[in-house]
């Protein structure tokens, strides 16, 4: 069985005692970084009390390998292997790796399952305020800007349709003010709601037009909430 482990984003006490007692009960863990989970790793099992007591394999599954992986994970999965897929931080294949994997996996008829753990883009479209009865996520948005007009083209015409649309996407602190800059030009009347590092220490929410906040300095991991 194939499990798609949701984690923490931030803060730890977030990992579900599901989602700990999945790993432990796996027999081989792949793990986007596998540094960063062995210590998330072992921090959980310290803090749910909980070691695992079989031997394991944790090995790196990422954009760069996936697609060499996949025939021996299929192998495994095929022999009756239980593995846990984690991504960085969340729910994998959300922005993350393992898209390719899970179409694979489904071709091939085996089972998996999702244990459910955080997601930020949920937690920042709560945070927002904004309806979030119409929803959109767009993960990262696109490197060229021509892509990102185009995008925000066909979003404003979206939102036209359906009367309180939000709009979420995932962006970098060196590029958030060039894309506030763009979203001023496009859609200055769109309200913006920027969350900073959800569920860590310095957790920040920034609400205001484009205009009002283009020009603040933004550091830590950054998910936008527009209502257009």
């Amino acid at each position: 069985m194939l499990y798609l482990v949701g984690t923490a984003i931030g803060n730890i006490e977030d990992t579900t005692m599901r989602a700990l007692k999945t790993l432990l009960s796996a027999d081989i863990i792949l793990a986007e970084d596998t540094r960063s989970f062995g210590n998330y790793y072992q921090r959980i099992q310290e803090l749910f009390n909980s070691f695992v007591d079989k031997e394991q394999k944790i090995q790196p599954f990422h954009d760069q390998n996936e697609f060499e992986q996949i025939s021996s994970i299929l192998e495994d999965l095929t022999r009756g292997k239980n593995i846990a897929l984690v991504s960085e931080s969340g729910m994998p294949l959300i922005s993350d790796p393992g898209k390719s994997l899970l179409s694979h996996v489904i071709k091939a008829e085996l089972p998996f399952t999702v244990i459910p753990g955080a997601t930020a883009f949920v937690s920042a479209a709560v945070l927002s305020g904004f309806d979030t009865n119409k929803l959109i996520f767009i993960g990262f948005l696109p490197k060229k800007e021509s892509e990102i007009s185009k995008l925000f083209t066909h979003l404003r015409k979206v939102a036209d349709e359906l009367e309180g649309l939000t709009v979420v996407f995932y962006e970098s602190p060196h590029r958030i003010n060039k894309t506030l800059e763009m979203i001023d030009q496009m859609a200055p009347n769109a309200e913006v709601c920027i969350t900073r590092e959800i569920t860590k220490q310095f957790e920040e929410t920034i609400r205001g037009k484009a205009s009002e906040i283009k020009d603040k300095a933004y550091k830590g991991e950054l998910t936008v909430a527009l209502r257009l």
